[in-house]
């Protein structure tokens, strides 16, 4: 909160400075204008999720099919890895899964386990109770259609986005934690490991105590949002209502 709070200065700071040196060649605009896009992104949870999952996708599709880390690969920028054509293929599979692949996967283990949920433990009496003013967003949409509400329109409109960027969240998470397992548990050998097991050896060397306690704390972090990640992601119940506080509303306006 303290970050996104500080981001606005930031960025005005980065449109002041674009502004200034605008004059000096369109290039440094450019720049300065790409970063402070980059920035206004940064701060969004969903594109780091995204930008981590890419790149230990890309660790473990070199390590598969060419026998280098992501680390390694810097190393020489002429290697086979590096080809625009193997380039354009990754990309195509990588957006494929992300944009299908795992969504469906998820949805399809979902199922499972509300079918397990719903036959085995579900129970009616300990479903949850809402108060007056929640409704179920479809039943309202269609009432306030035929009556022209804008005021409930605009409400069930702004529920449908949350619920939206809700679920590409969870896909998004969901896709890490199994890019995740796999970079750790699957791919890579004693001579060769990937970016996940190199992360996991660095608990073991001796940088001096306070950074080691950050090291493992940071691990230790990104372990657990993995955890609730994948309990959030593959949640069978969700209760779509939406609060619409009506009342008094027509004789406030």
């Amino acid at each position: 909160m303290a970050c996104a709070s500080l981001m606005p200065p930031v960025i005005e700071a980065l449109h002041i400075i674009g502004e200034s040196v605008a004059d000096s060649g369109p290039s440094i605009s450019k720049i300065v204008a790409s970063s402070t896009s980059f920035v206004e992104k940064a701060v969004e949870f969903r594109h780091f999720m995204l930008f981590t999952a890419f790149l230990l996708s890309l660790d473990s599709c070199l390590i598969i099919l060419f026998g280098k880390n992501l680390l390694s690969s810097f190393d020489s920028l002429n290697g086979p890895e590096v080809n625009a054509a193997n380039a354009i293929v990754f990309l195509g599979v990588f957006f494929f899964s992300m944009a299908l692949f795992f969504p469906t996967l998820r949805q399809i283990i979902r199922l499972g386990i509300a079918w397990v949920y719903f036959k085995w433990f579900w129970s009616s009496e300990s479903k949850n109770e809402y108060g007056d003013g929640w409704h179920y967003p479809s039943i309202k949409k269609d009432e306030a259609l035929k009556n022209k509400d804008g005021f409930v329109l605009d409400i069930i409109a702004k529920h449908e986005e949350e619920i939206m960027n809700k679920h590409i969240n969870l896909n998004v998470g969901f896709a890490l934690v199994l890019v995740f397992a796999l970079n750790f548990l699957v791919v890579g050998s004693e001579s060769l490991n990937t970016l996940t097991q190199q992360a996991a050896l660095l608990i073991d060397k001796d940088f001096g105590f306070w950074i080691n306690r950050l090291i493992n704390a940071a691990i230790g972090v990104f372990v657990i949002f993995s955890l609730m990640m994948l309990g959030l992601s593959l949640n069978p119940v969700e209760e779509d209502k939406v609060y619409i506080p009506l009342g008094d509303r027509e004789s406030d306006v």
